[in-house]
């Protein structure tokens, strides 16, 4: 079993969605062929049960199948890193169904909870040990992770990244001088601020679009490592038209807009469970334009020189 590392941070790490069935359940040989076109696009990094993957409402039985799922489809060709959580207790719960299913580590979904600094300090350290597995913290609200608490818990032996995605490059900077060399820092707002995070010491960025777009972004990555700033800012553009769709209306269609492109990509997408509701039927036609321009990309980059 090949174990995340710091360095393995250095990459696009793929927010992987959970593609469902006509009756909301587990598309088993949906997440099969997502994984499997990830892959071939030369994706070697997957998240699922995150954000994205809908963790927050999944039972702990679902979690334990689609993990698994996960890891027998990557076959040890991509790195699964599940999230876990949020809360404590199911942290614990979930990071022993994630160890026992032999990930390469796992990440600890934000409080969303009652939390206090001290707490929240207590709460990672706690799960970081008895979980045991390589470990990337989730930095959104500074109020209960203050800058010299984030440092303190890169310090850890077990924490090997920072997924960071608070709307402050100035604090980013701050993490990134006091911890950089100890965490990989990873920009977690997706593709769109993502060139300017890396230009501050970000090693990579999580992504939701490269569920179906993975060869853009990784794209992305290539030409800003190359210093094609002007190359990768190109490609960015083109995908901002997607993720602001997702953003309106207190991010309506977070989730489903891309499970909605999913299927317009010929992948496994379907429906959504609640709290998250599908894309209207009014609105599809808009998904599907944007799509199909991103797609279009998405085809002409297969001849790329990687």
């Amino acid at each position: 079993m090949r174990i995340m590392q710091q360095e393995d941070c250095r990459n696009v790490l793929v927010v992987a969605i959970t593609p469902r069935t006509a009756d909301r359940g587990i598309d088993l040989e949906g997440i099969s062929r997502n994984v499997g076109s990830l892959c071939e696009a030369g994706v070697d990094f997957i998240m699922p049960e995150c954000g994205t993957g809908l963790v927050y409402d999944a039972t702990l039985t679902e979690y334990e199948a689609v993990v698994g799922a996960y890891v027998d489809a990557a076959a040890g060709r991509a790195l699964i890193v599940p999230g876990i959580g949020p809360g404590y207790g199911r942290s614990l719960e979930m990071g022993q169904i994630a160890r026992s299913l032999r990930v390469a580590g796992v990440m600890i979904m934000p409080i969303v909870g009652p939390a206090s600094p001290n707490g929240v300090d207590l709460g990672l350290r706690d799960i970081a040990e008895k979980t045991q597995l390589p470990t990337i913290l989730y930095q959104r609200r500074l109020d209960i992770m203050p800058v010299d608490q984030v440092v303190g818990l890169c310090e850890l032996d077990e924490v090997v990244g920072l997924k960071y995605a608070v709307d402050d490059l100035s604090v980013f900077k701050q993490i990134v001088d006091g911890a950089g060399a100890r965490a990989a820092m990873v920009c977690g707002m997706a593709e769109e601020p993502c060139i300017d995070y890396m230009t501050a010491g970000a090693v990579g960025f999580s992504s939701g679009m490269a569920n179906f777009s993975p060869r853009m972004s990784l794209a992305i990555l290539r030409r800003f490592a190359a210093g094609d700033r002007a190359g990768a800012e190109q490609l960015c553009q083109q995908m901002v038209p997607f993720e602001d769709f997702r953003g309106e209306r207190a991010a309506r269609y977070s989730s489903s807009a891309l499970h909605a492109a999913m299927d317009r990509a010929g992948l496994a997408g379907g429906p959504v469970v609640p709290f998250a509701e599908d894309v209207a039927e009014e609105d599809l036609s808009r998904v599907h334009a944007l799509v199909d321009d991103i797609m279009q990309t998405e085809g002409q980059l297969k001849t790329e020189v990687v």
